[in-house]
């Protein structure tokens, strides 16, 4: 069971509220919930009571047979509310994290949070389209994402 969020307005604790109860139903099922455009649920412009309630996902999700994914394309946005409070918790809380190419400014970001080492800072800054430097648990990866056929055929 998947979920895809993509958050605009003011109804976002009402739907979040929505799929939780979807996420607390049943344990035995697995499932995972996407928040495209986190940045608008934790970012400065952001409620504390739905940062709040992102925190909870977080925190709690696994324990119900699931998994949170937080998409965005600025990371300084995630560190931008109550002192990056909620930021760190999505860092803290999940134990896969996928980085494209970033910026000088998310970079120092980024390594102010994790244990980048000065070479993946400077290979974070020049990776080409699909590269990314993956954390598998402890681990860090250089990687490239590649599209299978079928996929192609579909996006194009």
């Amino acid at each position: 069971m998947l979920f895809f969020i993509f958050f605009y307005g003011y109804k976002t604790v009402k739907i979040t509220d929505l799929f939780w109860d979807k996420i607390k139903n049943n344990r035995e099922i697995k499932k995972a919930i996407y928040l495209d455009e986190v940045w608008r649920l934790i970012g400065v412009t952001s409620n504390k009571d739905v940062a709040s309630f992102i925190y909870k996902i977080f925190k709690t999700i696994r324990k119900y047979g699931g998994s949170s994914i937080a998409i965005t394309q600025d990371i300084s946005d995630l560190f931008s509310l109550d002192e990056g409070t909620y930021g760190k918790s999505i860092l803290n809380n999940s134990s896969n994290k996928i980085f494209f190419a970033l910026e000088e400014e998310n970079i120092l970001i980024l390594s102010k949070y994790t244990n980048l080492s000065e070479k993946e800072k400077i290979e974070i800054k020049s990776l080409k389209r699909g590269e990314c430097l993956m954390f598998a648990g402890e681990e860090h990866i250089l990687s490239k994402i590649d599209v299978a056929d079928f996929e192609k055929e579909i996006i194009i």
